[in-house]
């Protein structure tokens, strides 16, 4: 890693800088033969030096006015012309240059920068140094006389005389095909172009070494043979646009899917173009190869599948755009640098089942904020989230080594470590003269890169190893989705997340990993398109949906199918969802439907319909909210159509606002409540405890509504529950360690 990032430093002193920067190592070399001291002569035209042989080398081409043709001379002040030195044609203006029989010798960068379109080469010259016709940006043609026993051409390129190796490619051509019959390619034989989009290695070409495409800013499309079997990764290191590098399908050492390139058996990830802004991780990779997405400027988002097991050493090193990395469950390592200096990122959640964190692994990652640790993890170790924007962390009493050499949070003053008494956590702060603050009961956190990724994240991590059936809801807006948790935790489903058009990659996943075979898709085409619909048939995946023309008649129909016979009924203001999400989870235990009403007016129609329709069955119905959001008189008509009366069978449970809302639920349902653990969630957005909620269900636990702070109300009521368990859905963003540990505290 160092010697390329002090090659790319070199390189740009050599194309930009002074000419004796350039490299010439690796290029054709030059004979013995030298010049005598101080012989330089003039022509009208030409500066020129007499070598020690008696032949002359143009050293200098004086004139600086444009030329359509020129033919250099072949003899000049009486000598035989054998060689052009360095930088004799020095960004000339000429149209057509013809190099003349006798010449055999032509040196470093001797026509760099010319606007010359062909060159013509003589059956004498032996020796060229490839960066002879550097920055010729109009050459498009390099032609060898056919009887030279040293060189060729073909398609204006300059090749070994028996075509078996490919030598420079001029820099004016749009697209290059190296030919069959080459087998290796020189070093820097495509250089500093900024024209060339395509280049294609033929099936017989086996070696190509690093730095064989340089610099050549314009390339967007590589293309390998079969034979090709030289290391991929730093072929093309310094090309800025480069989007797919394709292998011939009977490669025997890489595969390539969708322009990324992969190993034959596609089990490691080799290399992703560094303009390549999507990626999809084929499940058959275990193993994110050392440094195969360094230096990509185009990927803003990654998920990475069930399938892979490592990630190495700078595997996503330095790229600038990644702003949401999606892990999943199979991940047991990250390797030393794997994410250094991903300066987009912001929020990170590592996920259950991986086990050791490496050195610098996220460290530079100047705008990370929010990382949520799995139970999993024992290891961590040497500036792994040193240098970020973390003001606070929770490590897990999992944790048992840290770096015995640097911290591994290298953070201002007043960061804060969160942990158990007696852990691993304490240790380390106290080691490290960081403030400690004691979270008394086990806590799990269920949190991804998003809203997405965190229903997903309390799917698998929450107990679903297989459902038959997932709910999916539309995870933008809440209007559809708040009445089909006691349905998702009847069929013992997780509920997802889904856009309107596209299901992400996190949510497809996660439905695949299930084994999943029916999805329930809640809402109308408004909310899930048609094209959802198209994506999980195209999986093999049948889909039923549950609608109405409105969110109230959506919330019928998912009532019907939850529960045909109901003796209980919750009610709750459509058009917002906190005091649905506050009751979702004792719903969801007592079998019971969630209907949405309005504060006045009259009852919606398909609201009315339902209601009717379980008439005599429902005993018993609940409100969930003050007057101000279900008013007196609209609790009455539903009442009536129920032939329930307020006050008896119909129950108002409230409070004076969402979180004392929250509390009161909490309290009037304690009965089934019955769980010892308190599941936590913001109470200023939906998502994460709509899917949370079924999750909550299953064990009984109450969901708890939070924002930054704690009211006396609440606070009472924690203390009353004494939870020995916490569950938190959500990011550090969203639930702030700095309140669960108010809750923990208050739940002692």
């Amino acid at each position: 890693m160092n010697k390329k990032i002090i090659s790319m430093a070199l390189a740009i002193c050599m194309v930009f800088g002074s000419a004796a920067a350039l490299p010439h190592s690796d290029f054709v070399t030059t004979s013995g033969i030298t010049a005598s001291a101080d012989a330089y002569y003039e022509t009208n035209d030409y500066k020129y030096r007499i070598m020690n042989d008696g032949t002359a080398e143009i050293t200098w081409y004086k004139n600086q006015n444009a030329v359509t043709s020129l033919t250099i001379p072949a003899t000049i002040g009486g000598k035989k012309v054998t060689r052009i030195s360095s930088d004799a044609f020095y960004e000339k203006k000429i149209g057509t240059i013809t190099v003349p029989e006798g010449v055999t010798t032509i040196g470093e960068r001797a026509f760099f920068g010319c606007t010359a379109k062909t060159i013509y080469l003589p059956s004498t010259v032996s020796s060229i140094e490839n960066s002879a016709f550097l920055k010729c940006a109009d050459l498009t043609s390099i032609s060898v006389n056919t009887s030279n026993k040293t060189f060729a051409t073909a398609d204006g390129c300059l090749l070994n005389k028996a075509k078996t190796e490919f030598i420079t490619c001029p820099a004016g051509k749009t697209t290059a095909t190296v030919p069959n019959g080459v087998t290796s390619v020189r070093k820097y034989a495509f250089w500093s172009s900024n024209k060339l989009k395509t280049i294609t290695f033929s099936d017989s070409v086996k070696n190509i070494p690093e730095d064989t495409i340089y610099y050549c800013d314009a390339v967007e499309t590589v293309n390998y043979g079969t034979a090709f079997n030289s290391e991929v990764r730093w072929i093309i290191d310094t090309c800025p646009k480069v989007k797919a590098i394709n292998v011939a399908s009977g490669n025997q050492t890489y595969s390539s899917v969708d322009g990324a390139v992969y190993d034959k058996s596609r089990t490691t990830l080799r290399l992703v173009p560094v303009n390549k802004n999507t990626l999809t991780i084929p499940t058959t990779v275990t193993t994110i190869g050392e440094t195969s997405c360094h230096s990509n400027t185009a990927l803003t988002s990654l998920y990475i599948p069930n399938s892979v097991k490592v990630i190495e050493s700078y595997a996503f090193s330095h790229c600038s755009a990644l702003k949401n990395v999606i892990f999943t469950n199979g991940l047991t390592e990250i390797k030393a640098s794997a994410f250094y200096e991903c300066n987009s990122l912001t929020s990170v959640s590592i996920p259950s089942g991986t086990k050791k964190i490496y050195g610098e692994a996220f460290m530079t990652c100047r705008d990370l904020s929010s990382v949520n640790i799995a139970n999993t993890v024992t290891d961590i170790y040497s500036l792994a989230f040193a240098y970020t924007n973390l003001k606070d962390i929770y490590i897990p009493s999992s944790v048992k080594t840290f770096s015995t050499t640097s911290r591994v949070f290298q953070a201002g003053s007043g960061f804060v470590v969160y942990g158990q008494k007696n852990s691993g956590a304490e240790s380390y702060a106290k080691k490290h003269d960081l403030t400690f603050k004691e979270i008394s009961q086990p806590l799990t956190r269920f949190a991804g890169a998003g809203r997405f990724d965190t229903a997903k994240t309390i799917s698998a991590e929450g107990g679903h190893s297989y459902s038959k059936t997932v709910v999916l809801a539309y995870g933008l807006n809440y209007a559809d989705a708040l009445a089909g948790v006691p349905l998702a935790a009847s069929l013992n489903a997780p509920i997802l997340l889904t856009n309107k058009d596209t299901i992400p990659d996190e949510t497809l996943g996660e439905i695949k990993r299930l084994g999943a075979t029916n999805v329930i898709l809640l809402g109308g085409e408004g909310v899930i398109s048609k094209n959802v619909e198209k994506t999980l048939t195209s999986n093999n995946i049948k889909f039923t949906r549950y609608a109405g023309t409105s969110r109230f008649g959506t919330a019928t129909r998912i009532a019907q199918n939850l529960n045909a016979n109901p003796t209980e009924i919750f009610f709750v203001y459509g058009l917002n969802y906190a005091d649905a999400l506050s009751v979702s989870t004792a719903a969801a235990i007592k079998k019971a439907p969630i209907i949405y009403l309005k504060t006045t007016g009259e009852l919606d129609a398909d609201t009315a319909a339902y209601l009717k329709s379980v008439k005599g069955k429902v005993k018993k119905a609940y409100v969930i909210g003050g007057a101000g959001v279900i008013s007196d008189d609209m609790m009455k008509k539903a009442g009536n159509v129920l032939g329930l009366t307020a006050g008896s069978t119909i129950e108002r449970v409230y409070g004076k606002n969402r979180y004392s809302t929250c509390v009161e639920v909490n309290k009037r349902f304690a009965g089934v409540l019955t769980g010892k653990s308190v599941c936590i969630a913001t109470g200023m957005n939906f998502p994460d405890a709509l899917a949370g909620g079924v999750y909550a269900a299953m064990n009984k636990a109450p969901l708890f509504l939070a924002d930054n702070s704690l009211s006396a109300e609440q606070t009472s009521y924690l203390k009353v529950k004494k939870a020995s368990q916490l569950y938190v859905f959500g990011a550090a963003g969203a639930v702030p360690n700095s309140l669960v540990q108010k809750i923990s505290a208050a739940s002692v």
